[in-house]
């Protein structure tokens, strides 16, 4: 069975503007199946995911998750329920990920002025998938990158929408086939996803959209 999974999103507890319900709103208007709140450095916006769908009753899977900030860069974390250190380099992160039953993904690799892991080729034996499609990206080299990098190193490929506001949930889409976990660590995943339009970013990035 194939499920339609969103697995990078922020919201108000980081440096997303929408709140933790607009976007499981949004996940479920749209057919998405299984979510990911992926704020920085804190666990705080999927446990209110979780605590949300659980009292409500909604039909769609909460995978718990972070971005943690790494030394060297971000990298995306699920399967945790506690927050995981910043600052540690990515091999104790994920080391300490692994520890907490988790699997982790290098976000958005190669785009440094985003945090991206510069030479992710180091780090590959630690992690578990790279994000080969994150819809934020103006010029897709990076994304084209991500994907040769993941090939080359025999890694799961998962996509993102990096969205910061609801409207922007589900340009980036993971098909999961399977238990989400084992998927994610396994690859079986296939990648589904278009670029956030130029205008709309920059509409929130001015502040002129909400």
């Amino acid at each position: 069975m194939k499920r339609v999974a969103e697995l990078h999103v922020h919201t108000r507890h980081s440096d997303g503007r929408s709140s933790v319900r607009e976007v499981l709103q949004v996940c479920l208007e749209k057919g998405i199946q299984i979510v990911s709140i992926t704020d920085h450095d804190t666990i705080n916006g999927s446990m209110e995911a979780i605590e949300i769908v659980r009292e409500e009753h909604m039909d769609i899977e909460v995978l718990p998750g972070m971005e943690v900030t790494t030394s060297s860069g971000h990298l995306l974390v699920y399967g945790v329920e506690e927050d995981v250190e910043k600052g540690m380099s990515i091999k104790e992160t994920a080391e300490r990920v692994r520890e907490l039953g988790g699997v982790t993904a290098l976000a958005h690799p190669y785009q440094i002025e985003r945090r991206g892991v510069a030479i992710p080729s180091r780090h590959m034996p630690y992690v578990d998938a790279v994000e080969v499609f994150n819809a934020k990206y103006v010029i897709g080299i990076c994304n084209a990158m991500a994907r040769k990098l993941a090939v080359r190193f025999n890694k799961s490929m998962i996509a993102g929408s990096d969205a910061h506001v609801a409207e922007h949930v589900g340009y980036g889409l993971t098909i999961i086939k399977g238990q989400v976990m084992e998927s994610i660590r396994d690859g079986r995943t296939e990648i589904k996803g278009k670029k956030i339009p130029v205008s709309s970013q920059l509409l929130y990035a001015l502040g002129i959209k909400r």
